[in-house]
């Protein structure tokens, strides 16, 4: 019985360190903190989004946030989460952070002006429309919302957001 036991204890250990390498080669620029719960929970929260479950993943994201364990990524998963919910006021909160945390989150800086343009904010959200028109590119960002692309925002998608950008900015030029 001990054996036995013994036997279903490390056949456990053994799985559970599988699935976590396997998460992690899987999602490895979501992996950034020492604790393996804490990143599997990030790569839940991005399922959850990526799943449309945004109720689960704005749970994760803000468990994350009260544990203290914030960055840019973190934050943007926040706002995008609140974004879906219609929660303006949040999501507006969780972007304004992301991009005081990262100046270069241009997915942050997308999503608020869309969230300002829905309030009738159009100066504010050509603000941040025309940042990221200005922006120049330095390196890719972890971005969860590509979560089929290595949880990275590359060249391709920033340029792909600029010229979403110019339209949205072409649009606010347009109505007035």
């Amino acid at each position: 019985m001990k054996k036995c036991l013994l036997f279903i204890i490390c056949l456990t250990g053994i799985l559970l360190y599988y699935c976590s390498s396997v998460q992690y080669g899987k999602h490895k620029s979501l992996w950034r903190f020492n604790d393996p719960y804490i990143n599997q929970t990030i790569i839940n929260a991005w399922e959850n989004v990526y799943k449309r479950r945004y109720e689960w993943a704005a749970l994760d994201f803000t468990r994350l946030i009260q544990k203290n364990y914030i960055d840019y990524d973190i934050l943007f998963g926040a706002g995008l989460s609140y974004y879906f919910m219609n929660e303006s006021k949040k999501a507006m909160d969780y972007f304004t952070q992301a991009i005081e945390k990262n100046p270069h989150h241009f997915e942050a800086y997308y999503y608020r002006a869309k969230l300002l343009l829905s309030q009738g904010a159009h100066a504010k959200a050509k603000q941040d429309l025309e940042a990221i028109i200005y922006m120049k590119y330095d390196e890719p960002i972890i971005c969860g919302y590509y979560f089929t692309n290595d949880d990275i925002a590359d060249i391709h998608v920033f340029k792909s957001r600029q010229k979403e950008a110019q339209s949205l900015l072409m649009a606010i030029a347009h109505d007035r």
